[in-house]
């Protein structure tokens, strides 16, 4: 496996030097294939083809795929499993991811083995791209759920690989979990090379900064997860003295774009994917905001055929300074949440409820999270009726206080359906917390 991975890490590099026109004619190649197999072994694929009169022969390039209805979040989870998956594939070999998404609408995807290591080999060459190097000091900070189990709000990460008790790697896990003053003081005392963190930790932690000053002096910030507004990133790189890069993808396709150092976008990882920016159900033009809608060209055990991201961005019609041949992207909005505010004080970042907190149980459609005031917690549950009387929410319960407290309220609310912010949005994370209240 580990070889399967540097091999395509390694194809994956050279594809930076072909021509743009090599790397449209490849991505062609991958979506024909893609959308032929798709049609030949996934029923809702098959289907939703058949509801147009579309055969995959009709697909002959990129610019054909409008004749194809985009696929939301809500119809895959609605669907069974057999339905989505490929007949082809064992879901007992399959990896499982899932997310709650931007809407909090809970999703289950499977991607066969070969396709999780041309994911991992993809994330790398955005990496390495940005500056991260084998022998660099690495410091995570991340979701301990994500990675074997949760450690508790105020501790980093205790379980180590075998590489890492033998200093293999130089990996560093920190739970986002932890309160901004723990997170700091792990930092000085491992002094990464690199950090890799969610734009808006590293944008708290860099507040923190400005009041306390501190001495980590990275070689370059890695983002990921949620928006990054430029005021924060100018903040975040004048703050640790270095350059940032951020990431743009998601628990179910995987990295999607990157930035480089000349921060003129997002390049789009076109040798994996087809990025499309949708407006009224058509293509938007260069630089015009649409709704951005991918189809994966790599994962044949769960296909995803012009799925919805819930977020908007703009396609650019200009080669970026630095020769890489990925055309770029820009993100105008995207999935932000508010903060929430735990008993003792401390800034909770909302995608503590990334991954999906009820992922083990089954039937709830859809939630938000309400923090009501600074001691309770509302959670409203779309589709969980049949779940009332079975006591299941306990353990997430538990798993909410240890973050928040033991005293904080969580009251679960079985509504019919989640209510949009009066901008439309369908927010899965609000505070009704004062941010003067929260110190």
């Amino acid at each position: 496996m580990r070889r399967r991975r540097w091999y395509y890490f390694c194809r994956l590099k050279r594809n930076l030097w072909l021509k743009p026109g090599q790397l449209q004619e490849m991505q062609r190649r991958r979506l024909i294939a893609i959308l032929r197999f798709a049609y030949e072994n996934v029923p809702f694929y098959h289907r939703k083809l058949d509801s147009v009169n579309v055969k995959p022969d009709d697909i002959k390039s990129v610019d054909d795929l409008s004749k194809i209805p985009t696929t939301t979040k809500s119809e895959i989870q609605s669907s069974q499993l057999a339905d989505v998956m490929a007949r082809n594939h064992d879901v007992d070999e399959c990896l499982k991811a899932t997310t709650s998404g931007s809407t909090g609408l809970p999703l289950t995807v499977f991607h066969d083995r070969r396709a999780m290591d041309f994911r991992w080999a993809l994330q790398a060459r955005g990496y390495w791209e940005q500056g991260l190097r084998p022998w660099h000091k690495l410091a995570v900070i991340d979701d301990p759920r994500v990675r074997g189990g949760y450690s508790g709000p105020a501790n980093a990460y205790r379980r180590k690989s075998l590489s890492q008790r033998l200093r293999i790697s130089r990996k560093n896990y920190i739970s986002i979990f932890d309160d901004a003053n723990t997170q700091l003081a792990i930092l000085e005392n491992v002094k990464p090379d690199v950090i890799d963190s969610f734009s808006s930790s590293m944008t708290i932690l860099a507040q923190l900064c400005t009041e306390k000053g501190c001495h980590i002096r990275p070689h370059v910030i890695l983002t990921s997860s949620d928006l990054l507004y430029e005021n924060d990133a100018k903040l975040i790189r004048s703050t640790f003295g270095c350059d940032t890069a951020d990431n743009y993808g998601c628990y179910e396709l995987g990295q999607l774009s990157w930035e480089c150092r000349e921060h003129r976008g997002y390049h789009m990882n076109t040798d994996a994917f087809v990025i499309e920016f949708v407006k009224d159900d058509e293509r938007a033009a260069f630089g015009e905001r649409g709704e951005i809608v991918c189809t994966g060209l790599i994962n044949y055990a769960m296909p995803l055929i012009r799925y919805r991201m819930d977020d908007e961005g703009s396609c650019v019609n200009e080669k970026c300074s630095c020769g890489r041949p990925l055309p770029l992207m820009k993100m105008l909005e995207g999935r932000r949440d508010d903060f929430l505010t735990a008993l003792d004080g401390r800034i909770v970042s909302p995608l503590i409820f990334f991954p999906y907190p009820f992922s083990s149980l089954e039937g709830i459609k859809q939630f938000k999270v309400i923090q009501e005031t600074r001691d309770k917690l509302t959670i409203q549950l779309v589709g969980a009726e049949s779940l009332l009387t079975k006591g299941l929410f306990e353990n997430a319960k538990k798993d909410i206080k240890r973050v928040f407290g033991d005293g904080m309220q969580v009251e679960f609310q079985l509504v019919e359906k989640i209510d949009r912010d009066p901008s439309g949005k369908l927010r899965k994370i609000v505070s009704k917390v004062p941010i003067d209240a929260r110190a």
